[in-house]
């Protein structure tokens, strides 16, 4: 009688809504692993095996297997909080045995340990003091330390000097008064002849020599002479541009003001073009009184209003061109100003750098600045390559050690445009406070300091296993390795097999409610179908018994 088979189909059945069951009561289980249950037919045989006619005796739960696919990810607001995208475990260490979870949940206890709610210690790859992962894998800790402060050592600037800019605090000569007496050779050989020199100033304030020259036009018996200025400076440039006549046949000569224009020359280039204003008018100028005079004579100094560059000072803005601040850092992490003020020297394309320390100057005890020339084209060439300033030692204050900062300036330039900062970058920082923990998708745990400086504290580890379905299921979403499992492999997330990591989500559980129910509804026609079948073999035996 069938008795027996049928009885196993209730166990198979009850069994099956046993782990149905079990899904949907963790439908909302972080984590949580859906089983299957899994039947297999018996068979009465012997060592030769079954007969080929022999009938089934019923059925059995092979196996209950865990179904290891993605559950969905939900975010939330707890950056503690991590789900595995992918391949792989939570490497847990429950009281020194290691487990293994999906579960993410994660928060700190009170020894700053990374735990879940079962005090179960995250574990994963160790930072050295360089914020470098080693291979060592032990509890992960959250360091609540201040980070040290830092001494600032270096300093990137990256800015525009106005190369349209003038000299600060040094004026070009644009008017230039004659003595109040000049004779001039009027016997002297046709072509120019050199007469009196004066010195001007050019864009720049720089002193220049330049003499007045002058060539007697229409013969010995005129009084009509034509006149330049030529500068004498090496290279200068030679006589201004163009020349002008005046007639001295009366005292006073006319006209009374002549203009040239004047552009002073330098090794590096051209200077600006500058008019200058010639005046006679408190001058008397004659021509020799007695043939054969071959000098022309100045009684009196000329009068020039161009002024030479002053020197700098600070607190004088008209001394200097530009100037920029950034806070710096002693050893002791204490904030100091340090100021750079940018001057145009009375070189063309040459500039010089001042830097202040709280107001008191440490690039040099006196005299010039640190030197900077361009090229025509606006690039920096002085300093060379890799075009470093360096400040150097000075004592900060306060107790903290004497400071050296190297300033590169490679990426300052001297074109045509306005003063512009486009970076001050300094290698300093203050003592700082945790404020925060950052983990990315590789698993990298990030300190984030109130002085803006971060940290690298750790690495989350990942594991897997060449058989998931070996795992031995402990509870609370964990898992132990066991021999049908295979070693843990362990590694960096992201790397070979392994997923990534979502830092401040959970993965759900993977159990789909309406796949369950379906498969309660089936289970439970099989339960009643079983059960039937017992009552019709205990029909059919009520029959056999009722025979007389």
């Amino acid at each position: 009688m069938p008795f027996r088979a049928a009885l196993s189909g209730l166990n198979a059945a009850s069994s099956e809504l046993r782990v149905i069951g079990n899904n949907v009561a963790n439908t909302a289980t972080t984590g949580f692993k859906k089983s299957r249950a899994e039947f297999a037919d018996v068979y009465a045989s012997s060592n030769l095996g079954a007969a080929s006619n022999a009938i089934g005796t019923g059925v059995k739960i092979s196996t209950v297997s865990q179904q290891f696919s993605q559950g969905n990810i939900e975010f939330t607001d707890n950056n503690l909080d991590l789900a595995v995208s992918g391949s792989g475990f939570l490497v847990m260490n429950d009281s020194g045995v290691t487990v293994y979870t999906r579960s993410g949940a994660l928060g700190v206890d009170r020894s700053d340990n990374i735990v879940n709610s079962a005090g179960q210690i995250l574990t994963g790859f160790q930072a050295d003091s360089a914020g470098n992962i080693t291979g060592a894998i032990g509890d992960l800790v959250l360091d609540r330390s201040d980070i040290p402060p830092q001494a600032t050592s270096t300093l990137a600037m990256g800015l525009n000097l106005d190369a349209s800019g003038s000299v600060p605090s040094a004026t070009a000569t644009t008017s230039l008064t004659l003595p109040a007496a000049i004779i001039l050779d009027g016997d002297a050989p046709a072509g120019w002849t050199a007469g009196p020199s004066f010195t001007i100033r050019d864009n720049y304030g720089t002193a220049r020599t330049v003499h007045l020259e002058y060539n007697q036009t229409g013969g010995a018996t005129t009084d009509l002479f034509d006149i330049r200025l030529v500068d004498e400076t090496v290279g200068g440039g030679g006589p201004f541009t163009a020349s002008s006549s005046i007639d001295i046949s009366t005292v006073t000569p006319s006209p009374t003001t002549v203009n040239f224009s004047w552009v002073p020359q330098t090794a590096t280039g051209a200077q600006s073009t500058i008019t200058v204003a010639l005046n006679l008018g408190s001058a008397t100028i004659v021509p020799s009184a007695v043939n054969g005079d071959t000098t022309a004579v100045a009684t009196a100094a000329t009068v020039n209003d161009g002024t030479a560059q002053s020197a700098f000072n600070e607190a004088d803005s008209t001394t200097y061109n530009h100037s920029t601040s950034l806070t710096v850092f002693d050893s002791l992490g204490t904030s100091h100003l340090l100021t750079t003020y940018f001057r145009k020297t009375t070189q063309a394309n040459e500039w010089e750098m001042y830097t202040f320390a709280d107001g008191t100057r440490v690039d040099a005890a006196s005299g010039a600045g640190d030197q900077m020339i361009f090229s025509t084209a606006g690039a920096l060439t002085t300093p060379v390559t890799p075009s470093t300033i360096t400040i150097p030692s000075f004592s900060p204050g306060g107790g903290a050690a004497a400071m050296t900062i190297a300033t590169t300036i490679s990426n300052v330039t001297q074109y045509g445009s306005a003063f512009s900062v486009n970076s001050l970058l300094q290698n300093g920082f203050t003592t700082g406070q945790l404020s925060g923990v950052d983990i990315g998708e590789t698993g990298i745990i990030t300190a984030r300091f109130t002085n803006g400086q971060s940290s690298t504290l750790a690495q989350v580890a990942l594991a897997n296993f060449s058989n998931e379905q070996g795992l031995q299921q402990l509870g609370d979403s964990t898992w132990a390795e066991s021999f049908e499992s295979g070693a843990a492999l362990v590694g960096a997330p992201a790397t070979g097999s392994l997923g990534v990591l979502v830092s401040g989500a959970l993965e759900g559980s993977n159990v789909d409610l309406t796949e369950q129910l379906v498969a309660l509804i089936t289970a439970q026609r099989n339960f009643q179908a079983n059960a039937q079948v017992i009552e019709t073999a205990d029909a059919v035996t009520q029959t056999i018994i009722n025979i007389r």
